[in-house]
């Protein structure tokens, strides 16, 4: 390296690796400062152990992997995470906000399970209505304790509109009333943390190809006639453009399909859809179902086939896409330009990424 700022180089050992560090990520090739690239004798082993087969992985974790297959490597593979500073809560983070509404969501289900009142309908929705106010008090006045918001108006203003959204959602929940019951809430598999359905399985679940999974369904509904299951997966954000014809997202959109196909095995029973449910005014109350059947488990199962293989092969390489950097916590470990840097490398070790992110 030459140029006025060699100097650079000798002033300090750290900033001496970071900026060759820089530079090496800037070549036209593959290299280690890239992330990982190749199968050693010293990795060989510990890669086997972090394979699909050997060890479960929630979908989140998962879906970082079409992101980003570094990002996958630190977070899911390393089990790095950003560390959190303690301070008082300004303004209600989108994280937080789900939080609460997840919370009072799956609190409300098993009060109304309790006291025998489900599926809600048009006739018991005044006593639903009712008990969906008195989990969300109890709710927000946990969260209070536990997140000591520093402005109590913004507190409180948060609260009432997600006590809003929640009453918006009763509304569709009494609508569905007539075909679905809900059944599970909150359905765990595997280890995963938070209160769970009495009738959750402790052992992750096995799929075809002996892919491993853990995770926690938000809701599974019976049809009140055929008996199938559906598994829904509430969201609290905006709903995306073109979700109308997604499948697996490009391998970011896992839930519907891999948490049905997760219940069946878990179960023993048939899940018919899945669903995402965009339950807020944010997200319009809108729903997106894929039906179940021989294409869609396929399309599942493929993308946990191109992860494992990118696992077995030691391939988890700095390569996101173009809005990928802009929300991931590990952005100072790449620095910038990273999309702009891995067009300019042999696109021939992407092609397994680049398919997976054309799915539907």
């Amino acid at each position: 390296m030459k140029g006025h700022a060699h100097y650079l180089l000798k002033l300090n050992e750290s900033l001496r690796r970071s900026v060759v560090d820089r530079w090496a990520r800037g070549e036209p090739r593959w290299s280690v400062n890239d992330g990982l690239i190749r199968v050693t004798d010293d990795t060989r082993a510990a890669l086997a152990a972090e394979r699909l087969t050997a060890r479960p992985y929630s979908l989140s974790a998962l879906q970082r992997f079409s992101a980003c297959p570094y990002q996958f490597l630190l977070a899911a593979v390393y089990r790095l995470q950003p560390l959190e500073q303690p301070e008082p809560l300004q303004r209600m983070d989108p994280l937080t906000r789900g939080s609460i509404f997840h919370a009072v969501q799956a609190e409300f289900f098993r009060a109304l399970d309790r006291r025998g009142m489900l599926p809600v309908t048009e006739a018991n929705m005044d006593a639903a209505s009712g008990a969906l106010d008195d989990v969300m008090a109890r709710v927000a006045d946990r969260s209070y304790d536990e997140l000591a918001p520093a402005v109590d108006r913004v507190w409180h203003d948060e609260i009432a509109s997600i006590r809003r959204d929640l009453h918006g959602w009763l509304q569709y929940l009494v609508r569905d009333g007539a075909d679905w019951r809900p059944q599970y809430f909150e359905f765990g598999f595997g280890s995963v943390p938070g209160e769970r359905d009495p009738s959750s399985v402790r052992d992750d679940v096995v799929l075809d190809g002996g892919f491993r999974l853990r995770g926690a369904v938000d809701l599974i509904e019976e049809h009140r006639s055929s008996g199938a299951l559906r598994v829904t997966d509430h969201k609290t954000g905006r709903r995306p453009d073109r979700i109308g014809q997604v499948i697996v997202g490009g391998g970011t959109v896992l839930q519907p399909v891999l948490y049905g196909v997760a219940v069946e095995a878990a179960l023993g029973r048939t899940v018919s859809q899945g669903r995402l449910f965009y339950c807020t005014s944010a997200g319009g109350y809108a729903e997106h179902e894929i039906p179940l059947h021989a294409r869609t488990r396929a399309a599942g199962i493929e993308v946990l086939q191109v992860i494992d293989r990118a696992v077995e092969q030691g391939f988890l390489a700095a390569a996101p896409t173009e809005d990928a950097c802009g929300r991931c916590d590990f952005r100072p470990v790449c620095g910038p330009d990273v999309f702009r840097r891995v067009g300019r490398k042999p696109q021939d070790r992407l092609a397994d990424l680049a398919a997976l992110r054309s799915r539907p």
